[in-house]
């Protein structure tokens, strides 16, 4: 089967959990398909080879859009619902290469009109649910802000996706709470749906887990303020002990604003982006895994991992993390600094 898998980004221009998932599922589907991709990048479009896999990339200002000024990203965000120039690049290429099955994942910034050029052919379709970009644009919904998605800006936009994306043949979501985020707001009213948590392959033998007391805390994530970042460290340096140590490992927009907060305090050490082998070696030798997100988050990668090394972790109370975590791990209220600490000193009692 000649398989087509669309993302809005890909390594080198990835930036979270999403594009590990696709280059995972990826990877599967090869063993008994053939498989390529469509996504964007900032620079001149081709066709090129990436880890393997013919990739034709589309240009996009996406990867970019952070940097821009609120103006320019409304009227990116307007252009990106209606974007007939790739709608018609997409037609060309499916048109050309007639895959089987097209499986779709994040599209902002490929165009809401990809939907359009899949069943212009007719071709079986799946989409793979990872955060609620369909609901909202930004894709995030941060905690105590959850009236955003009822605003009446949000439920319009909620109506043009709704236009696009129609029914695919099925819905694949690794979270129950974000299926129910769609489905109760009249998403893919006729798809079969399936819920499909990660299951990360994690090479060589599973960490065992350390027992005494846990003082060695390790976050990995993109140091943004959805991911709580800042959160984190405030508190750290406010209820940690003397004896505890934080790694913090991942790069973002607010690193700098990080380190500043962390005041170069001995116990707190920033190790930039890892490779995989390195990240494994790290969170081998941590004692709990901390997930501070402030906004709803779908079901982090970053705990999969996590659980499949054996390392416990303690997670915001929000979104579908609680479906992603294991039993003998803790649950914290989202940004309240005593609660985080509670369940962390639990596992020490």
């Amino acid at each position: 089967m000649k398989i087509c898998l669309i993302n809005n980004l890909l390594p080198p221009y990835n930036r979270g959990g999403a594009e590990k998932v696709v280059m995972a599922m990826a990877t599967d589907l090869k063993a008994t398909n053939e498989v390529f991709f469509i996504t964007t990048r900032p620079t001149k479009p081709n066709l090129e080879i990436n880890n393997d896999f013919k990739t034709f990339y589309l240009k996009s200002n996406y990867f970019n859009l952070p940097q821009k000024n609120i103006i320019y990203r409304l009227f990116w965000q307007i252009s990106n619902i209606y974007s007939f120039r790739q709608y018609q690049e997409i037609l060309n290429i499916l048109k050309t290469e007639k895959p089987d099955l097209v499986i779709t994942h994040n599209l902002m910034g490929l165009g809401l009109m990809t939907v359009l050029a899949i069943n212009q052919f007719s071709i079986k379709h799946h989409h793979f649910l990872h955060d609620i970009q369909l609901l909202h644009p930004s894709g995030l919904m941060f905690y105590n802000q959850e009236k955003k998605l009822n605003s009446l800006p949000a439920k319009i936009y909620q109506k043009l996706s709704r236009k696009f994306l129609g029914s695919p043949d099925l819905i694949i979501s690794p979270s129950n709470w974000l299926l129910q985020e769609h489905l109760k707001r009249g998403f893919f009213p006729l798809s079969k749906t399936e819920i499909r948590p990660f299951t990360p392959v994690i090479e060589g033998e599973k960490t065992k887990q350390k027992s005494g007391p846990k003082k060695h805390l390790f976050f990995a994530g993109q140091i943004e303020k959805h991911k709580g970042i800042i959160f984190l460290i405030n508190a750290f340096l406010e209820l940690a002990p003397p004896d505890f140590t934080l790694k913090i490992a991942g790069t973002g927009h607010l690193l700098k604003t990080a380190q500043k907060i962390a005041n170069n305090d001995k116990r707190i050490t920033f190790l930039g982006k890892l490779d995989k082998k390195t990240l494994k070696i790290e969170m081998a030798n941590s004692d709990l895994l901390i997930v501070p997100s402030s906004c709803y988050e779908n079901s982090p990668l970053i705990i999969s991992e996590a659980r499949a090394l054996n390392l416990p972790v303690v997670a915001s109370r929000i979104g579908g993390i609680p479906e992603a975590i294991g039993t003998n791990d803790k649950l914290f209220t989202p940004l309240s600094k005593n609660d985080l600490f509670a369940k962390i000193q639990e596992f020490n009692q």
